[in-house]
Order: C-alpha cells, then sequence, then structure tokens
C-alpha cells in the first residue's frame, strides 16, 4: 500500500489573502500554481506544486472564525501561533533562505548546523506559517552513485 500513498498539505491564511499567499509561496520557494478555485467568482484557494507535493492554499472560513467552537481550520494569529512546521529539503540553504526573506519572509533562526549534522534555518511567512529549510546532503547522493 506505501506506493499508493501521497501526501497533501492545506495551508489556510486570513480569508482575502489566498492570492497574496500564493504569490509569495511561488516568489519564495519556487511553488507553480495548477489551479485556482473560486465561489461565487471570489478566490477560494489556490492548488499549488512545490517539487512533488500538492499544497492548498485556503482562506479560513469567516464563520468559523468567528465562531472557533465549530472548529477550524484557522489561520495563524501571530507569527508562529501553529500547531505545524512546514520542512523543505533543498539543494542550496542560504540560496532558498535569501530568496524566501527578499519575497517577504521574516528571520526565525539563522542557518545554522543541528545536533544532526544538517544545515537547517527557519524562517515565518507573512501569513504566520514556520518554514524549516534544511540542506540536502550532496555527499549522500554521491555515495550512493
Amino acid at each position: 500500500m506505501e506506493q499508493d500513498v501521497s501526501l497533501g498539505l492545506a495551508i489556510f491564511v486570513e480569508h482575502g489573502r489566498e492570492r497574496e499567499a500564493s504569490d509569495f509561496y511561488g516568489s519564495a520557494f519556487g511553488a507553480r500554481q495548477v489551479q485556482a478555485h473560486h465561489i461565487d467568482g471570489a478566490l477560494a484557494g489556490v492548488e499549488m506544486r512545490l517539487g512533488a507535493t500538492v499544497i492548498a492554499v485556503a482562506g479560513a472560513n469567516p464563520r468559523r472564525e468567528a465562531e472557533p467552537s465549530r472548529g477550524g481550520p484557522f489561520f495563524p494569529k501571530v507569527a508562529g501561533g501553529v500547531s505545524t512546521i512546514i520542512q523543505l529539503t533543498v539543494p542550496d540553504i542560504e540560496g532558498c533562505f535569501a530568496q524566501a526573506i527578499a519575497a517577504g519572509a521574516t528571520l526565525r533562526d539563522e542557518v545554522q548546523t543541528d545536533v544532526a549534522g544538517r544545515r537547517v534555518a527557519s524562517l515565518f511567512d507573512p501569513f504566520g506559517h514556520i518554514w524549516v529549510l534544511i540542506e540536502r546532503d550532496a555527499s549522500a547522493g554521491r555515495r550512493a552513485a
């Protein structure tokens, strides 16, 4: 069954900021728009592809935001006010980090070496989500060849 499984991700932003968010994810990380979804003529979400992963960028439902007892999903109200961290493995951490900052992300943690010996960094996107960048180990590919 494992080969039949794939994972997608839905990132919720404040209602009305769907286009701004999809534009940011394109500029910051190279995500490509696959399809836009509209409800009554208004943009409700954007389906994107980042590498092999499908990402849905959607606006949080204002009725659910107004009545939290109905349950979410909700958009982050403060930077880092999330229960999930989005992790990207990239070939060039400095380049990806600089590109994301130039697109509007803000610093959370500078590029550093973690306890596992990997080069990592983290940032906040303009919508409150945390992104962790991990540099792909180029030597692992050479060893496997």
